[in-house]
């Protein structure tokens, strides 16, 4: 099984299920603020998407939900610490 540490890479899509979606949601949960709700599932749900929109907003990218290169880029650059 794949640590959940490491860099966000994707592929990322509604309604996937893997270990690169927990490790996104892991990353995400570390601000209450983007995930509140901070469930580590693996699992590309609605709350991922809304988590993934309000951390696109915060940084000024287009709120698509999906977590995209660009997305992914930043994610790992302020919460991949």
């Amino acid at each position: 099984e794949e640590s959940s540490t490491g860099e966000l890479v994707g592929p990322f899509a509604i309604n996937i299920q893997s270990e690169q979606v927990k490790l996104l949601q892991t990353m995400l949960a570390k601000n209450k603020e983007i995930y509140p709700e901070g469930k580590i599932t693996g699992y590309y749900g609605q709350l991922t998407v809304e988590a993934v929109k309000k951390f696109q907003a915060k940084y000024g990218i287009e709120e698509t939900g999906i977590a995209g290169p660009i997305t992914r880029i930043k994610i790992n650059e302020i919460l991949g610490k």
